[in-house]
C-alpha cells in the first residue's frame, strides 16, 4: 500500500531528469503523491515510470533528451513551459558515471561528463528561472555524490564534474537568493538499485556499509523524503547547501 503524503506540492510542476532510472522514478512517485505535476526526461522515453504513475492522476509531460546536447536541453525546457505554463521545481538527477581508468580518459569523454553533469543543469536553470522569478517560487535540487568526499580511482571525470555541480549550486543560490528560488544539493551514498547491483560487486556494498554509522545499505526510499522537503515551501530558508544522505559516512 502506498503511504499517504500531505499535498505539499499541489499546483507545482517539477522537471526531473534521469526519470527512467530507479532514483528518478522514486523521486517522480514521491512528488506526484504530494500533488505535483511532472515533466520527465531521460536518454530514452521513461515509459515505465510514466505507466507506474497512472494511479496518481497527475499531469505528465515527457520526452527523450540527450543531456549532452545543449540545444535539445533548451528545447525540452521550452516545451515544458509551453505545455504547463510554469516549472517550479528542477531536479537534476541524471548523471553520466562510467568507470574509466585515468590513463584512458580522453578529453572528448571528459567533455561528455561536463555536458551531462554540469552544463545541462546550467541550461535548465537559465531557461526555467525567469518564470520561477516571475512566480517568486523555485526549487532547484542537484543530485550529487558521496564520491566527492571519498574519491576512488577511475572516477576522475565523474568526481570532477560532480564537484563542479556543487559549485554551480552555490553560484545559483547567490544569483537567485532574493527571487524566491532556493538551490541545494543532495549527496547520496552508495544506493542499491537494479542498475548498481548489476554493475557493482557485492563486496563494495558491504565495504561501504561498514563505513556508515547506520549499518545497512542505502535504498532510494531513503532519499525521497529529503527531496520532498527541499522542494517544499517549508524549506524556503535553506539554500546553497549540500546535504549528505549517506548513513553518516561524511559530515
Amino acid at each position: 500500500m502506498n503511504k499517504p503524503y500531505p499535498n505539499t506540492h499541489v499546483g507545482r510542476v517539477a522537471l526531473i531528469t534521469g526519470a527512467a532510472g530507479a532514483l528518478g522514478s522514486h523521486f517522480a512517485r514521491r512528488l506526484a503523491e504530494s500533488g505535483c505535476d511532472l515533466a520527465l526526461t531521460d536518454l530514452t522515453m521513461p515509459q515505465a515510470t510514466i505507466e507506474s504513475l497512472a494511479d496518481t492522476g497527475v499531469r505528465i509531460y515527457a520526452d527523450a533528451v540527450d543531456l549532452a546536447d545543449a540545444d535539445a536541453v533548451a528545447r525540452f525546457a521550452d516545451d515544458v513551459l509551453g505545455h504547463f505554463g510554469q516549472c517550479d521545481i528542477l531536479v537534476n538527477n541524471a548523471a553520466y558515471m562510467p568507470l574509466i581508468p585515468f590513463d584512458a580518459l580522453t578529453l572528448d569523454e571528459f567533455r561528455r561528463f561536463e555536458a551531462i553533469n554540469v552544463e545541462s543543469a546550467l541550461v535548465f536553470a537559465q531557461k526555467l528561472s525567469p518564470k520561477m522569478k516571475e512566480r517568486q517560487y523555485g526549487r532547484i535540487v542537484q543530485i550529487g555524490s558521496s564520491t566527492t568526499g571519498d574519491p576512488r580511482p577511475g572516477f576522475a571525470g565523474y568526481i570532477t564534474t560532480k564537484m563542479a555541480g556543487i559549485g554551480l549550486v552555490r553560484a545559483l543560490a547567490a544569483e537567485f537568493g532574493n527571487s524566491g528560488i532556493t538551490v541545494n544539493a543532495i549527496h547520496p551514498g552508495l544506493t542499491a538499485t537494479e542498475s548498481s547491483r548489476k554493475h557493482l560487486p557485492p563486496a563494495l556494498f558491504d565495504a561501504v556499509k561498514e563505513l556508515q554509522l547506520i549499518k545497512r545499505t542505502e535504498v532510494p526510499e531513503d532519499l525521497v523524503g529529503v527531496l520532498a522537503f527541499l522542494t517544499s515551501e517549508e524549506a524556503g530558508f535553506i539554500t546553497g547547501q549540500a546535504l549528505n544522505v549517506d548513513g553518516g559516512t561524511q559530515f
